[in-house]
């Protein structure tokens, strides 16, 4: 396995990369306002904003993978102009730019209804292995009028997206993906290393692998399919040899939320060696909302991610361990940035909603404008948990 793709920057090395974000936030707002002292305002608005971020999200370590420093998954590498976008949209939030018009950090779409699994927690699951809807010149359309606006981000999903591969690597090579990162979030379902290899070509610039659990036994029930497990530590070793970042996606059962489970989980990724854990928590949504069993975690299951969360980010034992994002707490305590704040959701019929877990259709982004979208996404409340925080 390739081991020169993971490099942490830790301590001084951090700070060093966030002062480069900074001074490169200075420049936008040189040349986007009229005057200094606006300029000065806005940055000064982007660092109360980081400051919270810090607080809550633990922003300790960066990652190098390709030449471009990784933060957050959600965030653009850096240098890229889908950091620029991000650090023109936040300081447009602190003090209006004339005649800017805000886009967005990430654009998540479901490019497939088509899925081999039967997953716990599927948010898709109404939906899944029907008829398609959305063609390849459909999802174009969408990313299109998304990155005329300005977008940092776009991740694919499903269903399993690796279903439509080929049409996945046409909609990479037809997409603009210099200006925006592209992920993929997957399984890990079919993707060797060919294949790994022809969308890192295509313009990918990582895979969020989903894995559930660190026992196999254990994600393969937690999955619906024997073998699931092997497949996605196949996929995470794969994606790493052909240069692409890679995350793990961890839904944490009420069951799995203790320190022991976590560690075990925290070991196999080390051994895989992938850039990101994201914990996601678990919403009465989807397959989960037909449930007997209470589902979403309580504040004794918060506290164990949120101790695991910083302890992981800042102990200075674990900076060669893997960047873990768990946005359970800053949601809590500052607000979610769904609901066409940040980021919204396009789901496979290639309509619009707050996010994947707060599904509320507020018109077609293949028919309609991205505008009406975010004025309907607006009417209906955005975020259904939390407000949303501008």
């Amino acid at each position: 396995m390739e081991t020169n793709n993971n490099r942490f920057l830790t301590g001084r090395r951090f700070k060093m990369y966030q002062a480069g974000v900074l001074l490169r936030a200075c420049r936008i707002a040189v040349q986007s306002y009229p005057n200094l002292r606006d300029a000065g305002r806005a940055i000064r608005g982007l660092l109360e904003k980081n400051s919270k971020n810090n607080r809550y999200r633990h922003l300790h370590k960066a990652v190098v993978v390709g030449g471009r420093t990784f933060s957050m998954m959600s965030v653009s590498g850096s240098p890229s102009p889908g950091l620029d976008t991000m650090l023109r949209n936040e300081l447009h939030r602190s003090v209006p730019i004339p005649g800017f018009t805000k886009g967005m950090l990430l654009l998540f779409m479901a490019i497939t209804k088509k899925c081999s699994m039967r997953c716990e927690h599927c948010f898709e699951w109404e939906a899944l292995n029907h008829k398609e809807v959305m063609s390849v010149e459909d999802m174009l359309t969408i990313i299109r009028k998304f990155q005329a606006r300005g977008l940092a981000n776009v991740e694919l999903g499903g269903g399993e997206p690796m279903n439509r591969f080929q049409d996945l690597l046409e909609i990479l090579q037809q997409s603009d993906t210099r200006q925006s990162d592209f992920w993929v979030v997957s399984s890990g379902y079919l993707l060797n290393e060919t294949r790994a290899k022809q969308l890192k070509d295509a313009g990918l610039t990582g895979i969020s692998i989903s894995l559930d659990h660190w026992d196999a036994d254990e994600h393969d029930r937690f999955r619906g399919l024997k073998g699931a497990f092997d497949g996605a530590l196949k996929a995470a070793q794969n994606a790493r040899n052909a240069g692409l970042v890679v995350g793990l996606n961890l839904v944490p059962t009420r069951d799995f939320c203790t320190p022991e489970h976590l560690w075990h989980y925290l070991q196999l990724a080390q051994s895989l060696q992938v850039h990101f854990i994201r914990i996601l928590e678990p919403r009465a949504v989807g397959h989960y909302a037909q449930s007997d069993d209470a589902v979403e975690l309580t504040e004794e299951h918060w506290t164990v991610l949120e101790t695991f969360h910083r302890k992981i980010q800042t102990g200075l034992a674990y900076r060669d361990y893997p960047i873990v994002e768990y946005h359970g707490t800053f949601q809590r305590q500052v607000g979610c940035g769904g609901g066409g704040e940040r980021y919204l959701y396009v789901d496979t019929d290639g309509d619009i909603h707050a996010c994947p877990f707060c599904r509320n259709k507020c018109g077609s982004a293949i028919n309609g404008t991205i505008e009406e979208g975010l004025t309907a996404l607006k009417q209906a409340s955005g975020c259904h948990a939390y407000h949303l925080v501008e």
